[in-house]
Parts: C-alpha cells; structure tokens; sequence
C-alpha cells in the first residue's frame, strides 16, 4: 500500500482500490484540491485585501469616509454640556453573508474503467465554477460601489493617452487627501489587448516585461484583466484600502479547508447505496467595500 498522499507519478499509477480509499478521504481530497485551486485564482482576494469574519450571517462595516459628523466642535464654556452631533445612518453598511456552493457526484464504475480521469474532471469542474462565480460577484460589488469617475481626456488609442488619464485618476484620488493611492487598473478582457500592447510600447525597447506571464506594473500600477463583460470602464483602485473578504465558519464536520486563504471547503460524501461519491465544495463569504472613495472608474476611453 502507497503512502498518501500521492505523488504525481504515484497519482498517474494509483489502481482502483487506491484511488476509492484516495475519494473517500477527506483530508486528501481537500489536499489534492488545494494542489489546483489557489488564493492567486480569485480576483476578489487580490483586489479586497482586507480579511473579516461574518457572525450571526451578516458582517456590519464602518464606512470610514463618513469622517465628518453634522455639526463642527465648539467652544464649550466651564460648566456648560458639549452639543451632541447625530451620528448618520451611513456609518454602518450591513454585508449579508453568501454560501457558494456546488456538487458533482463520480461513481465506482467510472473510476474502475477511467481510473483518475473522472476524478481530475470533478476537480475541474468544481475549480472553474467556484472561481468565475466568485470573481464575478466580487467584480460586481466592487463596480457598483466605485462613486467616484473621470472622463478620459482622450480615446484610449496610445500609451501615453492611457498613462496620462492613470496619472490624472492618482492626481485625483490624492487630492482627497485620505490617504488613498491608486496602485491597480482593472480593465475587461477585451480592453485589456487593445491598450497593453500600446502601453508596452512606451517602454524601453530592452524591457523584457512583455515576455513575461505576470500583470505588469507601468506607471507605478499594476494591470490586470478581468474576464466579466459586465463593466466596460476601467476600474483604478488602491487595493490595500478599498475593502476586503468576509468570511463565515460553518461547523459542518465533513469539510475540511482547501489551500490557503482561498475560503473554499471541500467535503466528499460516499453515498454508498448508489455506488457513488459526491464531492461537495462550498466558499461562504461576501465582498466587502469599505472605501469606496479607493476606486475611481474612467468613462469615455472609447471601450
């Protein structure tokens, strides 16, 4: 008997009564599950970099802009009561919890004639919906929360007409003086090809960042895309303010934590009057944007 958890070449070689005990197991199917799904595939975790716990199904965050109160200090005569200010019903905003949740079931037959190729699918499969549905929703509270916009000064058709508006959006924000500084542009999948190669061109010609596989950082801010076509305007945040994850523990014993913080739980339940296991994964959390006076969106870049 093989020692788990397996290699990959011990995976490419298991037999089937390795791979039935390997399903079974908690522990190892969240192992192996950690092994393809990372914190670095969910955008919500780069661009909220906060990290929060939800109790009792909803998390109440301070809107931290709402730094004035109605009424200013005053001179407060020896004896006399200070004035009270009403605090605003803005001060708070109330994020309910979500449960994402998604199953798929392999049977026994499917592992004795395939071995581990179904297993592999059910991981995709599980992989690909968790992301995209989280990635998603995080995108969508980030858009709607972003108050702020400027117009671009120009349609985006050089590098230089993209930096400039990059410059006017940190220009902008500084002036808030809040402390926000613009450090990441969120562009669509299809604005993203159009204005990275013009951005690339302003760099020097031995630059090798185009070669590389990584989001370049030009101009002091790093551009990434984001595969959702429910937004067509730009988004320039600064990540390490805007907001971040809430998170809430469920106490259900059969799931066990997948990789490190990527908030998914993974349980496999043997259902053994069909001759089947249903692996389960779940990631109940919900976006949060506490400042959203750390994001600006620009209009008019001809997207």
């Amino acid at each position: 008997m093989q020692t788990y958890p397996f290699t990959p070449s011990q995976l490419a070689s298991a037999s089937v009564d390795e791979l039935l005990a390997f399903i079974k197991s908690p522990a190892l199917v969240a192992r192996r599950f950690g092994e393809i799904l990372n914190a670095q595939q969910f955008l919500g975790n780069f661009l909220l970099q906060g990290r929060y716990r939800v109790q009792g199904g909803a998390i109440a965050v301070p809107a931290n802009e709402k730094i004035r109160t109605d009424r200013t200090a005053e001179t407060v005569n020896a004896g006399a009561e200070y004035k009270l200010t009403p605090l605003s019903a803005e001060e708070y905003e109330l994020y309910t919890s979500q449960k994402q949740g998604i199953a798929t079931e392999v049977t026994d037959e499917e592992i004795g004639r395939s071995l581990r190729q179904p297993i592999d699918d059910a991981f995709l499969l599980l992989q690909t919906e968790l992301v995209f549905d989280a990635n998603d929703i995080a995108l969508g509270v980030i858009n709607s929360s972003i108050t702020q916009s400027i117009a671009a000064s120009a349609a985006w058709t050089t590098g230089k007409d993209v930096l400039r508006d990059a410059y006017r959006v940190q220009a902008a924000v500084r002036k808030l003086k809040l402390g926000y500084s613009i450090d990441t542009a969120v562009l669509n999948g299809e604005l993203y090809a159009e204005v990275m190669p013009e951005l690339l061109d302003v760099l020097p010609k031995d630059d090798r960042m185009a070669l590389g596989d990584s989001f370049p950082t030009i101009g002091g801010i790093t551009w990434i895309s984001a595969d959702d076509d429910g937004f067509t305007d730009p988004m320039f945040v600064d990540r390490r303010r805007l907001g971040g994850i809430a998170r809430e523990s469920i106490p259900s014993p059969e799931y066990r934590d997948v990789g490190t913080d990527t908030g998914v739980q993974i349980a496999p339940i043997r259902e053994p009057k069909a001759d089947k296991t249903r692996l389960q994964a779940r990631n109940p959390h919900v976006p949060v944007v506490t400042n959203p006076l750390a994001g600006v969106t620009v209009t008019g870049t001809g997207a």
